[in-house]
């Protein structure tokens, strides 16, 4: 109605303090700038740290946002910092095409590790985008008994426009990978509810192989219900016709 044309960009990240790749941080505050006014709730929901630094306090000043944490920080650590793909902006609710991420390390130097792949998705109408990539760090937990439902992971990221995702600056070992349509936004699985998809086994990275990439997944959705018998109904003296759940 007022003649302009119709926002069909995307925002992105345009600086962040620290910048990227900072070592020997020791502050408990992170500003990040984007390109457009963002929706702020669309925003905070689609932020998140590995490892993690506790509760999360956000204010915001125009176009910047300001994470603070006042959990003390692990020395020798690098930090990713991800804004994933359903942070979006005002006007027009255009989320970003891709997840964007910030590392910072209190140590000396940058965990350089990195797992890249695609996300499909279980029905050809669904969007690939926005789909939850969960690594679970294998040496901190036990692999046999590890459950999605009841443990979060310690990376996340999200897919962008064509499922395609990255889970950068990863320290070196083994991973568990496991990509869920996250419809409770609560970074746990949950059965019947959200589309899921595990990779074929896990994924190692080591100072020899820094950079796995390739790993496709394709998303299902699980069934733990069992039917139920609703009625019976005789249609003749010959036939019964029953109808499950």
């Amino acid at each position: 109605p007022d003649g302009r044309s119709l926002d069909t960009d995307p925002p992105f990240v345009v600086s962040t303090t620290p910048p990227n790749y900072t070592t020997r941080f020791n502050g408990n505050t992170i500003t990040i700038e984007f390109s457009e006014y963002v929706d702020h709730r669309a925003v905070e929901g689609a932020v998140f740290i590995s490892p993690s630094v506790g509760t999360l306090k956000f204010d915001w000043s125009g176009r910047e946002l300001h994470i603070t944490f006042f959990e003390k920080l692990r020395l020798n650590t690098t930090y990713v910092v991800t804004i994933g793909t359903d942070a979006a902006d005002l006007n027009n609710h255009n989320k970003m095409v891709q997840a964007y991420s910030l590392a910072f390390s209190t140590g000396d130097d940058i965990d350089h590790g990195s797992i890249t792949g695609r996300v499909f998705s279980r029905r050809d109408t669904d969007p690939p985008l926005g789909v939850m990539v969960f690594a679970y760090r294998l040496q901190d937990q036990n692999a046999d008994t590890l459950n999605p439902s009841v443990t979060k992971p310690d990376f996340v990221t999200q897919t962008g426009k064509n499922g395609e995702f990255a889970l950068p600056h990863l320290s070196f070992g083994v991973y568990r990978i496991v990509a869920v349509r996250d419809e409770y936004k609560n970074l746990l699985y949950d059965p019947e509810v959200d589309d899921y998809a595990s990779a074929p086994s896990d994924v190692s990275v080591t100072p020899a192989d820094t950079m796995k990439s390739g790993l496709w997944l394709k998303l299902a959705r699980e069934d733990t219900t069992a039917p139920r018998l609703i009625k019976v109904a005789a249609t003749n003296r010959h036939h019964l016709v029953a109808e499950f759940s």
